[in-house]
């Protein structure tokens, strides 16, 4: 088993820390420590309010007392590159025999300064996001697609997609449904199922990688649930995002979004969330139609009354259901999927 020191110095929080918060929630058995100068002699639990109760240490060198196997690295920042400052601390965590997971775009195997010292230690660089070496085109199997697929999707960068999928999994599988999750993204490949960091594709082959990866899961599953990545609306992303978009041809919908948000993760105004809903559903008329069928919501910085008011507002001005799914639970959410699931063509 994985025991993991969460690298995430100066970026723990709900947002910034997302591949680290990640096992933190749904593996806390695996996280031994998180690195964070700034919180350190707290919890994971005191810092996220919610999840393990993994110690914060104030460097790599604390972590080891802790016993970790691996050094994760636990943050998901803007154009991926590893902060200069971490190259000091990675090193000694290699000489230290532990093995390195990163879901940044440069690719620590890469390093030959990193390589070196992990071939002479025997440890293991892994980098979640490099893809196959062979990638498919796309094919148009959607149209011969005979399970449901669900894709999250956002009105911004981190609203909850990955997660807001996970939860659906694990409601769904509460059920007695079998599902293929399929990452796309870092974190979601972190947790395990089928998938590929699509954004570490090139632009003409990431509809056909997802449709692929689908395809498997579709397979050997009752349902699939896609992990959606970026918003139609993010200048910097909605690439990315329509080309998931496009090569999942999802039956199914989930919006994500942080009410009160104002601005994007690249400080643009917020489009309104009615209008982003619309903006999917035009995108995908021209192949096949595609629904909502639930909002999921971020209300942490919110008290329980405002959030629980906010949840009934969503759900009535859109009519679907609406939920936070890690304050409230998402059941209600759940149930749409398989009323609408079951009613699908076959």
């Amino acid at each position: 088993m994985r025991r993991y020191a969460i690298l995430a110095d100066g970026n723990f929080d709900y947002v910034t820390s997302k591949t680290g918060n990640a096992i933190l929630r749904y593996r806390p058995e695996e996280a031994v420590c998180v690195i964070d100068s700034y919180t350190a002699g707290m919890t994971a639990r005191e810092v996220l309010g919610w999840g393990s109760d993994a110690p914060i240490v104030p460097d790599i060198r604390e972590a080891l007392a802790y016993s970790p196997n691996t050094l994760l690295i636990g943050i998901a920042p803007p154009g991926g590159e590893l902060p200069a400052a971490w190259r000091g601390w990675i090193t000694f965590a290699i000489k230290s025999n532990l093995d390195i997971i990163s879901g940044l775009h440069r690719y620590l195997s890469d390093d030959p300064e990193f390589s070196s010292l992990a071939s002479r230690h025997g440890v293991t660089i892994v980098d979640l996001r490099r893809p196959p070496d062979i990638l498919p085109f796309l094919e148009g199997s959607w149209q011969n697609r005979e399970k449901p697929v669900l894709m999250t999707v956002g009105t911004d960068c981190n609203t909850g997609k990955m997660t807001t999928a996970w939860e659906i999994k694990e409601l769904l599988e509460k059920r007695g449904k079998r599902v293929g999750f399929v990452g796309t993204g870092q974190t979601g490949l972190l947790l395990g199922g089928y998938g590929v960091a699509v954004d570490a594709v090139k632009g003409d082959f990431i509809s056909g990688v997802v449709e692929a990866e689908i395809d498997k899961a579709v397979k050997e599953n009752d349902f699939a649930i896609v992990e959606g990545q970026g918003s139609l609306t993010h200048q910097a992303y909605s690439g990315v995002t329509l080309g998931l978009l496009h090569g999942t041809m999802p039956d199914l919908m989930v919006l994500c979004h942080e009410p009160g948000r104002v601005t994007d993760s690249f400080g643009h105004p917020m489009f309104p969330a009615g209008e982003i809903m619309d903006l999917y559903l035009k995108l995908t008329m021209p192949f096949k139609p595609s629904r909502f069928v639930g909002v999921s919501l971020i209300t942490q910085n919110m008290t329980e009354t405002l959030a629980m008011e906010t949840v009934k507002t969503y759900a009535r001005d859109y009519g679907i259901p609406a939920a936070d799914f890690f304050r409230f639970g998402g059941e209600t959410v759940a149930a749409k999927i398989l009323e609408f699931s079951e009613d699908l063509p076959a």
